[in-house]
């Protein structure tokens, strides 16, 4: 998933103009292939400035749309940009799936100190890269094992 998030800035007797003239932008996006959110809107605080967010499926459906943005006209109002590309690696839909307590403060201080948060970032886990971190034992594996099929998931490979 491929996320674009930041702020333009405007003059803010621009800023309306601004955004009337993006709205066929955000109408073209949103319908585009891999499209997962556009929104282009008024910053609630400083007149001038206009957030942007936008979710895509992958690199290549955000490249297919990138030449739709701003026309030469909007481009030559536009005082400052400051909007940035992420790459995520990893997305979780839903709520968090929480760590069983029954692993252990050990355990669980070990996998937090690995980036797990929840039993999704478990799941793309293999049990011995598990077993290799100091303080997850054979018993918080068995543990987690448990969780996971309850959850629906397994450990990866």
């Amino acid at each position: 998933m491929i996320i674009v998030a930041g702020t333009l800035t405007v003059a803010p007797e621009d800023r309306e103009a601004y955004l009337d003239g993006c709205r066929a932008v955000v109408e073209q996006a949103r319908a585009a292939p891999g499209c997962l959110e556009f929104a282009i809107g008024p910053d609630l605080v400083e007149d001038g400035r206009i957030t942007v967010l936008e979710r895509w499926r992958g690199r290549a459906e955000l490249e297919a749309f990138r030449g739709s943005g701003p026309d030469d006209a909007q481009t030559a109002v536009l005082l400052a940009a400051d909007v940035t590309e992420y790459d995520v690696v990893r997305a979780h839909d839903g709520p968090p799936l929480a760590l069983p307590p029954s692993i252990g403060s050990p355990a669980a201080s070990a996998l937090l100190g690995k980036g797990v948060r929840d039993l999704r970032d478990v799941a793309a886990l293999t049990e011995r890269e598990l077993l290799s971190w100091h303080g997850v034992g054979p018993k918080a594996v068995t543990r987690l094992r448990e969780a996971l099929a309850e959850a629906g998931l397994t450990f990866a490979g």
